[in-house]
């Protein structure tokens, strides 16, 4: 690897669902313009991993594995971007609702999250969370993430997202193609990986299609990479990632 090459950091998000009206949705939050990665963009729930996430070792709803830490680090950003928590009470089954949320949080309100799950103590519920994507982002940038994507179903007595209107100032439950409409028009920001997930979860019809074919569906890791084509730079995917194309014109991308 060339010294210049930025090594990409583990980071972990949650695609988190929910079947509304009008069919399938998900959450988004949209990121404050500035200096913040992303910035200005709408993302899902997530970031980098932490020590804290390496070394918890808190019960998970399911035994410990190689995506264990990542799914933590998943579980912990979520609760600090928008303050939906996948827990539930130790040897219950039900994951908490907004209510036992707030007790939670009354016991010591400036506990660090994962500092609370123990002392309270309830049980992350990692066993809730289906692995859909892998992505790193390409040797050119000088910020890189090796970034796993997870889908979740909502806590039923959890939909209603807080920010903290620094870092995140806007939450919202939308459907997928709806999204990637406002982004083709140019009302909205995504990133690459963020686009492409929501287009490959705008084929799912309900979260529980979405989540039978995450458990089933095998997640190859994407590195975009680009080429020159008779018809200009585009962006190439691996064709078994499973997202329907193999190359995306850089304009698209430098758009997304």
């Amino acid at each position: 690897m060339s010294e210049l090459q930025a090594i990409p950091k583990p980071a972990a998000t949650i695609l988190l669902l929910r079947d509304g009206t009008n069919g399938l949705e998900v959450l988004v939050l949209e990121k404050a313009a500035g200096e913040h990665f992303a910035g200005g963009a709408l993302v899902f729930p997530g970031g980098k991993v932490e020590t804290e996430d390496e070394s918890y070792d808190g019960a998970l709803g399911e035994p410990r594995h190689s995506l264990s830490t990542l799914k933590i680090a998943a579980v912990r950003e979520m609760f600090e971007e928008c303050g939906i928590m996948l827990a539930r009470h130790p040897g219950a089954e039900r994951l908490m609702d907004a209510a036992e949320v707030a007790q939670c949080l009354a016991a010591d309100p400036k506990a660090k999250f994962l500092d609370l799950a123990k002392a309270i103590p309830f049980d992350l519920a990692a066993d809730q969370m289906a692995r859909f994507a892998h992505w790193i982002t390409p040797p050119s940038r000088s910020t890189r993430f090796d970034t796993h994507f997870f889908v979740a179903a909502a806590p039923e007595g959890q939909m209603t997202a807080r920010v903290d209107g620094y870092e995140i100032i806007d939450a919202n439950w939308r459907r997928p193609a709806e999204i990637l409409e406002d982004a083709a028009a140019g009302s909205v920001k995504l990133v690459l990986p963020t686009m492409m997930n929501l287009d490959k979860l705008s084929k799912r019809g309900s979260v529980a299609e979405a989540l039978a074919l995450a458990r089933t569906d095998k997640v190859v890791c994407v590195m975009p990479r680009r080429v020159d084509t008779p018809d200009g730079p585009q962006v190439y995917i691996p064709a078994e990632a499973g997202y329907g194309v193999t190359t995306i014109s850089a304009d698209l991308v430098r758009r997304a």
